[in-house]
């Protein structure tokens, strides 16, 4: 099995992000693996699996136009079936403000289904501030949506040094 290249990720990308824009759910459901994985770590936030993706977009597409938002893409990286994506973000708040921050979304792609399988969203205060309604006080109560740290072990900094001397070692 290859790996994806930087346009054929890209393609599926754009799919994606017209589905969205259209506030189609289920065609953006459509380009999305049967059992995806989300973090939105902004947030402290994981949805695992089609019901909790599901919901987390249609809590979004409902407010996608909210504040005129518009994203323009500053860096794409990639990785084996993996885009990494930079982009300036911006919207306008209730008071009429016109803001701009910035995300960063790393997206892994299956390469076989030529679907997302996974997305983490990092975004600055601002970023955050759009997206923070979209989650709503009863979030975490959506099956499959979890804290997204809960499970991590905590890192020590002899941790730290440790990984850090093995890769200094080879």
């Amino acid at each position: 099995m290859a790996d994806l290249t930087l346009e054929e990720m890209e393609q599926i990308l754009y799919r994606h992000e017209m589905a969205e824009l259209s506030k189609d759910l289920d065609a953006t459901m459509a380009t999305v693996v049967a059992n995806p994985h989300y973090e939105f770590p902004s947030w402290g936030w994981a949805a695992d699996g089609p019901e909790a993706v599901r919901e987390h977009y249609r809590r979004a597409l409902a407010d996608i136009d909210r504040g005129d938002p518009a994203s323009k893409m500053r860096v794409h990286g990639v990785g084996p079936n993996t885009l990494f994506r930079e982009a300036s973000f911006s919207f306008n708040r209730e008071d009429g403000e016109r803001v701009t921050g910035q995300y960063l979304a790393v997206i892994e792609f299956d390469p076989v289904e030529k679907k997302v399988k996974s997305e983490r969203q990092y975004g600055d205060s601002v970023f955050a501030e759009y997206l923070a309604p979209h989650c709503g006080p009863d979030y975490g109560e959506i099956p499959g949506v979890s804290r997204l740290n809960s499970n991590i072990t905590p890192i020590t900094r002899e941790d730290m040094y440790a990984e850090a001397g093995r890769a200094l070692d080879d």
